[in-house]
Order: C-alpha cells, then sequence, then structure tokens
C-alpha cells in the first residue's frame, strides 16, 4: 500500500474517532456539535500533511454524516452538509496558508514568541471560520434569528481551538524530531493526553450539572402545570356534584332555587361557563313538560334543532345558568347527542362523572371548543338502586371550556416552555390546546391525564434548542475556564520545552562568547606584550645614544663636548617623548583621558597640519600631500588636540612603516544619522617601489599596528577613544594603506554662526 493510500485511511480513522468522541460526549447532540471539534482535528491534519487529505476529511464528514441520519434519527438536510464541508475544508486550507512558513523552516519552536505565533495562528485565529459557520447554521437549521447565538458562536470556537491546539503541535513533534530530545517530546505527549483527558472528565461534569439543571427547571414547570390542570379538573367535580347532590336530595327544584345554587356554586372561579339540568320525561309528561317549560328538541341531520320525535324517554335541558346567551340549547333533548356530543347511556352506566370530546358549542364560536361533563343523578343511593331507568332522575351537565384557563396557566417565553394538549381517547386526536410541538433538538416530554373517562396527552416542549437557549453564569464561566485554561496549560508545556531549548542555545552561545572573549583576551595580552617589547626597544635607542656619547664626554675637546652634549639633549627629549606618550596611554586604558566637543573650522585645522607637515619636512623629496574630499564639512563638533596628536603621530611613523618617502593622506567623511559622521583618513603611497611589500610590513599586518610603535599603538588607542579604529591592510593592487577613523558631530547652522561671531570678535580685540 503506498504511503498517500495510507495517509488517506489513517486521516478517516482518525477523523472519525474525533467525531464518534464528540457524539459520546457532548449532551444533548445535534448536528452543529461535532463542527467545531471537526474543524480543529482538520487543522491538525492539513497542517501536518497538508492539503492532499482534504479529500478524506470530505469523505470521513459524508460517512458521520449518514451515520448521524440514519443511525441517530438526527434530521440534517443536505445543503446544510455541503456548507459544513466546505467550511472545514477551507479552515484547514487557510490553516495550511498561514502556517506553511513555520512548518516547512520547522521554526515554530525555535523561540516562545514564535511558538506563541504559532498556536494563536492554528487556534483563536483560524478557528473563527467554524464558529461563524455554525452560527449561520443554526439560524438556518431552526428557521429562526433569535436565541443566544453568541453561546453557539463561542462554544464551536472554542472546541475547535482545543482541538487544533492540542493536536496540531503532537504531530508536528513526530516531523521535527531534531528540534526536541525524545524525553521533552515524551514528557509533552504525555501531559497533552492527560489535560485532553482531564479537560474532557471536566466538559463531561459540567454538562451533566447543566442538563441536570434544564431538566430540573422543566419538570418544575410540567409538574406545576399538571398540578393546576387536575386542581381544575377538581374543582369542576365538585361543582358537579354539589348540584347533583342538590337535585338528589330535592323532591322539587324551581328555576329560582337552581339559578341561587347554581350562582353560589359559581363564586368558584373554575373553567365551568355553564350548568345545565335535564330531567327525565317520559311520553306521557311530555304536553305538561312542553307546556309549562319548553319544547323538547332535538338536532336534526343538518345540526339544526327540530321538535323531537316520539320516544318513550326524554332529557330535555330544562334549567341552565346563567341563562344570559345560553337559552338556545333550552329544551334540548341530551339522549339525542349520543353520536355527535355525548352517549348518555355511558353516563348511565358509569355511575359518575363522564367527559366528552371537545366539540362546537351551538351558542359559541366553532374555534372555541367545549367539553361536556355530565353526571347522572338517581332517586336513591347505588346499593339501593335496582333498575338504573327506573330511578334516574335526570342529568347535570357542565359546558367546560379550558381555552382561557390553558392560556393563563401556559408557560412564559422566558420559561422556554411550550404547552400542547391532545384528547387521545380515541385514534384521532382533538386538540384541546396549543400548536403541535418542534422536537428538533428540544425536549420534549408527554403526561398521559384521566379526565372523567377521558384521556388527555398535556406534552411540554422546549421553545428554543439547548445549544441557543440563555445560560447561566455558571455555564459561561465552566466554558471560559475550560477553554483558556486548556489553552494556558498547552501553551506553558510547549514554552517550557521552548525556553529549555533557549537556554541551551545561549548556553552554547555564551561558551562561544566566552571562547572569543578568551581569543580576543589573550590577543590583547599579546598585543599588550609586543607593544611592552616595542617600547623597551624604543627606550634602549636613546639610552644607549646617551651611554654611548656619555663615554666619549671625556676623550672629547671642548668644540665636540658641545656637539656631544646636543646629541645627548636629543636622546632626552626623545625619551621623555616616548614616556609621556606612555603616560597618555596609561591615562586612556584607565578612563582618565576624557575627550572634548567643541566647534572647530576644520579646513583651517587641516591647513595648519600641512604647514606644520611641510615646516618638519627635511627632505623636498619626503613630501605629505593633503586630499580632501569635497563632501567633508567645514566646521565640526570634536577634540581639536586629540585629533592633531593623531595625525602628527601617523604621519611621522607611516613613512617609516612604508620605507618611503611620498605619502598621500586622503580625507573623507561617512554620514549616519542626524549630525553625526565619520572622519576617515587614508594614508598611502605613490612612490615607484610601493608595491614592494617587505616581510616585516607583513608581519605588522598580521600581528596589530601596535608593533608599529609607541607612537602608532597611542594614535590607534586615541582613534579607538573617539569612536573609531586603525588599521593596516595591502589593498587589492598591492598598496600599502592604513586608515583611521574618528566619529565627529557636524556643526549646526547655529552652532557654526556662534563660532564665526566669537571668532570675529577676538580679532577685533586683537586689533
Amino acid at each position: 500500500m503506498s504511503s498517500s493510500l495510507q495517509r488517506f485511511f489513517l486521516t478517516i480513522v482518525i477523523y472519525l474517532s474525533v467525531c464518534v468522541f464528540t457524539y459520546v460526549f457532548i449532551t444533548p447532540y445535534a448536528f452543529i456539535s461535532f463542527i467545531g471539534p471537526a474543524a480543529g482535528i482538520t487543522t491538525a491534519l492539513v497542517v501536518f500533511w497538508g492539503t492532499s487529505v482534504l479529500l478524506a476529511i470530505a469523505v470521513a464528514t459524508i460517512i458521520f454524516c449518514l451515520f448521524l441520519y440514519f443511525w441517530v434519527n438526527i434530521p440534517i438536510e443536505s445543503s446544510l452538509v455541503i456548507i459544513a464541508l466546505l467550511t472545514l475544508m477551507l479552515q484547514g486550507f487557510w490553516a495550511k496558508q498561514l502556517t506553511a512558513a513555520e512548518v516547512n523552516q520547522q521554526n515554530w519552536l525555535k523561540s516562545r514568541q514564535k511558538l506563541l505565533a504559532f498556536l494563536f495562528k492554528v487556534g483563536p485565529a483560524i478557528s473563527l471560520v467554524s464558529a461563524s459557520t455554525v452560527v449561520i447554521l443554526t439560524m438556518l437549521e431552526n428557521k429562526e434569528y433569535g436565541g443566544n447565538l453568541f453561546f453557539v458562536f463561542i462554544s464551536s470556537w472554542s472546541s475547535s481551538v482545543l482541538f487544533a491546539i492540542f493536536c496540531t503541535p503532537l504531530l508536528l513533534l513526530f516531523r521535527g524530531q531534531h528540534q526536541l530530545s525524545l524525553p521533552k517530546r515524551f514528557f509533552i505527549t504525555v501531559a497533552s493526553l492527560l489535560a485532553v483527558v482531564s479537560i474532557s472528565l471536566l466538559f463531561n461534569i459540567s454538562q451533566n450539572v447543566q442538563q441536570h439543571q434544564r431538566y430540573d427547571a422543566f419538570n418544575q414547570i410540567q409538574d406545576e402545570i399538571l398540578h393546576i390542570i387536575q386542581h381544575e379538573i377538581s374543582l369542576t367535580r365538585e361543582q358537579i356534584n354539589s348540584l347533583s347532590a342538590f337535585f338528589k336530595a330535592s323532591e322539587y327544584v324551581d328555576k329560582n332555587e337552581f339559578d341561587l345554587f347554581a350562582q353560589h356554586v359559581f363564586q368558584n372561579d373554575t373553567s365551568v361557563r355553564v350548568l345545565e339540568w335535564a330531567p327525565v320525561i317520559s311520553h306521557e309528561n311530555r304536553l305538561a313538560f312542553e307546556k309549562y317549560f319548553t319544547n323538547i328538541n332535538e338536532k336534526g341531520e343538518q345540526g339544526t334543532l327540530q321538535i323531537a320525535s316520539e320516544r318513550s324517554q326524554y332529557a330535555p335541558i330544562k334549567y341552565i345558568y346563567p341563562s344570559l346567551n345560553n337559552e338556545q340549547v333550552l329544551g334540548l333533548d341530551v339522549f339525542t347527542n349520543a353520536k355527535t356530543m355525548l352517549d348518555m347511556e355511558t353516563v348511565i352506566r358509569h355511575e359518575g362523572i363522564v367527559a366528552s370530546a371537545p366539540i362546537n358549542l351551538i351558542q359559541d364560536e366553532p374555534a372555541n371548543f367545549g367539553v361536556l361533563f355530565a353526571s347522572a343523578v338517581f332517586s336513591r343511593d347505588d346499593n339501593q338502586r335496582q333498575d338504573n331507568k327506573v330511578d334516574l332522575l335526570g342529568f347535570v351537565i357542565a359546558v367546560v371550556q379550558f381555552e382561557d384557563f390553558f392560556k393563563q396557566i401556559s408557560p412564559l417565553k422566558s420559561d422556554n416552555a411550550t404547552l400542547y394538549i391532545e384528547d387521545v381517547t380515541t385514534q384521532e386526536p382533538y386538540v384541546l390546546f396549543g400548536k403541535q410541538l418542534n422536537k428538533n433538538y428540544r425536549h420534549v416530554e408527554n403526561t398521559f391525564l384521566n379526565v372523567n373517562s377521558r384521556k388527555w396527552r398535556i406534552s411540554l416542549g422546549e421553545i428554543q434548542p439547548w445549544q441557543t437557549q440563555v445560560k447561566s453564569w455558571q455555564v459561561w464561566g465552566m466554558l471560559f475556564g475550560i477553554t483558556f485554561g486548556g489553552i494556558l496549560f498547552q501553551a506553558l508545556i510547549l514554552m517550557m520545552a521552548v525556553y529549555s531549548n533557549e537556554l541551551s542555545v545561549q548556553v552554547v552561545r555564551k561558551t562561544r562568547e566566552l571562547i572569543i572573549a578568551k581569543e580576543h583576551s589573550e590577543q590583547k595580552n599579546t598585543a599588550k606584550t609586543n607593544f611592552l617589547q616595542s617600547f623597551t626597544n624604543e627606550l634602549h635607542a636613546p639610552l644607549q645614544t646617551i651611554n654611548h656619547f656619555t663615554k666619549q664626554l671625556h676623550k672629547a675637546d671642548n668644540q665636540g663636548k658641545i656637539k656631544i652634549i646636543q646629541e645627548i639633549e636629543l636622546a632626552k627629549n626623545n625619551m621623555e617623548k616616548l614616556l609621556n606618550m606612555a603616560a597618555d596611554l596609561s591615562k586612556i586604558e584607565s578612563g582618565q583621558l576624557a575627550i572634548n566637543s567643541e566647534t572647530i573650522d576644520f579646513y583651517g585645522f587641516l591647513a595648519r597640519i600641512d604647514a606644520m607637515l611641510k615646516a618638519k619636512t627635511i627632505s623636498p623629496a619626503n613630501t605629505i600631500t593633503l586630499l580632501i574630499d569635497p563632501s567633508v564639512p567645514h566646521f565640526i563638533n570634536s577634540d581639536e588636540l586629540k585629533i592633531q596628536q593623531l595625525l602628527i603621530a601617523f604621519c611621522n611613523s607611516v613613512p617609516k612603516l612604508y620605507e618611503v618617502e611620498n605619502i598621500r593622506l586622503s580625507i573623507k567623511v561617512y554620514n549616519h544619522q542626524y549630525n553625526n559622521a565619520s572622519l576617515l583618513f587614508v594614508f598611502t603611497s605613490h612612490d615607484n617601489n610601493a608595491n614592494s611589500i617587505t616581510e616585516q610590513f607583513q608581519h605588522f599586518i598580521a600581528k596589530g599596528i601596535s608593533l608599529c610603535g609607541t607612537e602608532m599603538a597611542m594614535a590607534k588607542e586615541v582613534c579607538q577613544l573617539m569612536g573609531g579604529d586603525a588599521n593596516i591592510a595591502i589593498s587589492a593592487s598591492g598598496e600599502r594603506v592604513l586608515t583611521a577613523s574618528i566619529k565627529i558631530e557636524i556643526t549646526s547652522n547655529e552652532q557654526q554662526q556662534s563660532y564665526q561671531a566669537q571668532t570675529f570678535d577676538e580679532k577685533d580685540n586683537f586689533k
């Protein structure tokens, strides 16, 4: 099997493992739940293996969506799957582009700054893609734009970030094995796996607590609603039983007595709209009943009232309270309602209160359903009753309308619950209240309630799915705590390893610096030793001269003594000069020699130096020619005495060093930022034999300028004191070259004008 095919199947296995992991740990599970973790592992796989694994990720996504649709029964639209798949591929591709340089060069572990930048790219930055898409998918899936979409955004972003910053470094550690040692990589792997387990357990515990709180609140609302409904039905039963007992205890009840008693019963605030009394009338007593009360009616085939046909018994509605707007049902024979409303034979056999199915009342709007609660009233007690039809006195009927009551007890939107009630006694249910509940990603519970021989199904469901519900501060705290705690832990673990590498690199660098410093120290010690040897040799020359002429002083005549004394005086002056130079070098080494900064007419200064050099020249052939670059400023701020000292020292030593008579001194300037600049003095020779390099000159180049004499050593120290340096070399053409540089400050216009005004004043005072 080729490596690309192995990578293909391995990507599918890793991806599906993460998706199954989310299915196990995320409760309640929705279609959008896997997108955040899937985006995180996609980022890690694409950064590690490249964009070639996007095809495997697409295949694995389709497989998992089919699993959710057929096995878990989660409704999924194909358009949402396409959007989610495109999002995963976009996030993986973008992550690869952002981190390509760090991954290819394997420098994401070279420093803590690069590590943090890398983690930010693969985690918080790139996860905004999947988090934004999850919000869009939530709105498309729920067909609404309300709810707590910010929680959906943060939770998806959090899961994507955590999977990306934990998986990506672990995968890359296998590629960049040379960056970290095996123990460090093992430590990071174990620590990361333990962190993943800990975060998963914390997340699972947090979810369990959240769901317990959610179900407790839901069950509390459900219990309250059931209790209120049962209480309302109990009140209705009490009213009917009270009226039944009233008729059973009385031989005859007239209209006023019924109204007074019904009014007393109606004082309780219930859903009972009308109380009715329908006595049992035989056919022989029909005329008498219709003479004193009302005609006995029944419903025709078209639903209209008509004169009741002849039967052995009737049960017409005789009394009704309140009578206002309800008189039209007076005289209605309740025996005829067996098919459309309530079978009175069932009421007689039931020996209790029997409820009807929801019906449209004659005197009310068609949409306002009512329920008939009927109870048969007998002349004797149950244990004394012989024949139900003989002992039957009539029926107490209550017309109950629960719509207003259900509206009052219906949960508010703030409770995130909606009520739906059905009569499911028959195969075809009757809707009593509410609308069909949306069960997608919402918690719904059904409770069955027996209501006077009828069976009601009371359904309570959430208005919004769990993902878009308003969350408590504990949920937010746990979410942010897990997210930023995981990010911080992984960053600290990796930063510890990176910091260990940085310390190792610093130790190596410091070791190299110490070696170089040691070499420099040894070179300085060698230079000082060479300088002392050169200085000793230079001192020997005047001392030997003095010793030689002192011995000849006793033998010479007067004229010879004078000449000898002059030679001794000259040797003494040379010795004093050497000692003064040594003293200046000592001051420079100890930092006691300070550099002054004052305005100098540099061109005038060079003219004085040129005149001084010409006055000291013994032979016309021994000349030093000054060449001044036009860019050299006329006025500078520096120490005139120190510049003069080093120039005279170089001009005295260069002819001896070059072993030629004609020297060219070129003066140039290099401007820096602001008014800072560097003056460059270049000593070259223009003699014909200048290209013949002696062994002694080669020795000076190899060992340093300090071997060229005390005066040259002092001049180099002055150059270094003034921020420059001095070196000798051989050009490409074989010409001897000595370069000396110092740092200066170019005089500003104000300083130049002040200097010129002061100079003119001094001249006027002199005159």
